[in-house]
């Protein structure tokens, strides 16, 4: 299928160009501060080579500026306290800056950390060329023999997204002192320059008027950046993995409103969106843009996956309770066949099959899948190693479908052997750009299968295994936050959501009592969750959640739903490893375990 290039552009380094321009233009003796989205390494070249050319350069890091200078400047020894005030600003969120912060108090166990928002709300008068006072930290360091007061400057612009929207946006910076003459000025970076390169590129496409509009469009983009491991939890500071979540969801935003759909329109189907972002400190820049007109249909009988398919890894035989890492779909398709009952399968927008099995008893039955959003995937062997143990109960009747959207979880794999501790939101949704559950319209495909196990078992409970981000999620180049997904910006421990018909609300009420009361027979997921939770509310303040038994939870009445019970699950897996990894699909596991037995036990029959 032939392929369209939309854009293929290299962006000078600014790190370079800057450092180009204050050699030939900066008088002997110039002072220089300068934020930019450059790793350590970089920064600290830039500063030896402009203190050779009489320049006095200190080169900081635009992005989580105050966590970078407290590992970069702050000297930790003989540190007791630091308290620290955040700015706010009237075009973001009141607590987007003490966001900004995480994880540091983690980054200095011992030292008494606190933090308070700035008494007053400061809009600047032109926040694009001059040094904004609003946009500082204050803070005031006590040492055992001594006291410091610093401000650390956080360089922000008012910017405006490709819809137009006003946003206040993480900037590099100059401020140049030349015998005594201090200016300042934000610089579109070239992190920022891609980034709106991509978006006015995508923009100016004629995508004509039938969804899909394309069959997969392809953002590459190897850039310069920040990867710093903290230490903490799962947490990275990573510019290349912000950058994959801010074209996603830009280009997702984009096709939402160029459809005429509301803003986080799930049943849009735009095609595949893949963000190919890759961390390449020795060159500029250089982005391309690919785009593979729309494809025909697939067939719609259901095609087994190949022995070998590109976003496979080979199967090695490891049985998912021994799982340290997410599982392939050849290995997924091994343990499912293992099962006895009615094997059935749907087909994907690519060809490969939606396996799912219906083993039939006398109990009420229910339905247990997993990756619906294929990038969550400790569910994928929580539901496998939850239904092993649930088929020997006298009566046992459930559906298992362990990989509801095997597009995205091919995908998912393909990306992570670039980036594998990377979030990867583009592998969410199918490959027609939607979420399985809001499909609107025929073709199903993946939908299908899920419609059949209803039909099949009448099923009115659903056991809908996800994840979340178990670190950090940020938009640098749109305000910060993820839009739209503000309360996941953290993780908070295992999460539950309970959605239910209003007929079925006592029920459901009466099975997250029994499910969390359950789950605090694991010690240690009460422990990860009370660190998690005590961060959470560190950073992100109020919690609009409640929290029953140690586990976070909300529920909603959901009358749309096919079951009268739903209980999603949400484990922060993407994208962990090792133990850690095996730890949450056992909490999976467990969770299945209990709802099933609970359905079983107290015989609960649609109504």
């Amino acid at each position: 299928m032939a392929k369209h290039i939309l854009l293929d552009r290299v962006f000078e380094r600014t790190a370079d160009e800057l450092a180009h321009r204050l050699r030939a233009e900066a008088r002997p003796g110039a002072r220089a501060d300068i934020w930019l989205f450059e790793d350590l390494a970089k920064r600290r070249a830039m500063q030896e080579d402009l203190a050779r050319h009489g320049v006095q350069a200190r080169v900081f890091c635009a992005y989580k500026p105050l966590v970078h200078y407290f590992l970069e400047q702050v000297d930790p020894n003989g540190l007791v306290s630091a308290h620290i005030v955040y700015p706010r600003h009237p075009d973001c969120a009141a607590n987007r800056f003490l966001l900004e912060a995480y994880p540091l108090a983690d980054l200095f166990p011992g030292v008494a950390m606190a933090f308070a928002a700035a008494p007053n709300v400061v809009i600047d008068a032109d926040t694009t060329t001059d040094a904004a006072p609003g946009s500082c930290y204050e803070v005031a360091l006590r040492y055992t023999d001594r006291a410091e007061d610093h401000k650390v400057f956080a360089p922000n612009v008012i910017d405006h997204d490709v819809l137009g929207r006003r946003t206040y946006t993480p900037s590099a910076w100059l401020v140049l002192d030349q015998d005594g003459a201090v200016s300042g000025t934000a610089i579109r970076a070239d992190y920022t320059q891609a980034y709106h390169a991509v978006m006015a590129a995508v923009a100016a496409h004629d995508w004509g008027h039938a969804e899909p509009y394309f069959d997969r469009l392809t953002i590459a983009l190897r850039l310069p950046g920040v990867e710093r491991t903290l230490g903490v939890g799962h947490e990275t500071m990573s510019t290349t993995e912000a950058m994959h979540e801010e074209i996603y969801f830009s280009v997702l935003e984009y096709f939402q409103h160029y459809s005429g759909r509301p803003p986080g329109s799930r049943g849009l189907q735009p095609g595949q969106i893949v963000p190919e972002i890759y961390l390449d400190n020795r060159a500029p820049a250089h982005a391309t843009i690919t785009v593979r007109p729309a494809a025909e249909p697939a067939r719609s009988a259901p095609k087994p996956p190949p022995a070998v398919d590109a976003g496979d890894i080979p199967a090695d035989g490891t049985a998912p309770g021994d799982a340290q890492a997410p599982l392939s779909l050849i290995q997924v398709e091994k343990a499912l066949r293992a099962f006895p009952g009615r094997h059935f399968a749907a087909a994907s927008r690519q060809g490969r099959a939606v396996n799912g099995v219906h083993i039939r008893g006398d109990r009420p039955a229910v339905l247990i899948s997993g990756a619906q959003h294929a990038n969550e995937t400790s569910g994928v062997a929580g539901a496998l190693r939850a239904a092993e143990q649930l088929k020997t109960h006298p009566g046992a009747h459930f559906v298992l479908m362990p990989v509801e959207n095997p597009d995205g979880y091919v995908l998912h794999q393909a990306l992570c052997a670039a980036n594998p501790t990377h979030m990867h939101h583009a592998a969410r949704y199918t490959a027609l750009g939607d979420d399985v559950e809001y499909r609107e319209h025929a073709p199903w495909y993946e939908r299908a299968a899920r419609d059949q196990a209803f039909r099949m078992s009448g099923a009115q409970l659903h056991l809908n295994l996800h994840g979340y981000p178990a670190h950090e999620w940020t938009r640098p180049c749109t305000g910060y936050l993820p839009r739209g997904f503000e309360m996941w910006s953290l993780p908070k421990g295992f999460f539950l959501i309970l959605r239910y018909k209003q007929a079925w609300r006592d029920t459901a009420v009466a099975l997250l009592r029994h499910v969390t009361q359950g789950l605090q027979a694991n010690a240690r997921l009460l422990r990860f969750n009370r660190e998690q939770l005590e961060r959470y509310q560190r950073y992100c303040g109020a919690m609009p959640f409640q929290v029953e038994n140690g586990m976070a939870c909300t529920a909603i009445e959901f009358p749309g739903q096919a079951p009268g019970v739903t209980l999603i699950t949400e484990f922060p897996d993407e994208t962990i490893y090792g133990e850690d990894f095996a730890f949450a699909h056992d909490v999976q596991r467990q969770t299945a375990v209990l709802a099933c037995e609970w359905w079983w036990a107290n015989r609960i029959e649609d109504r």
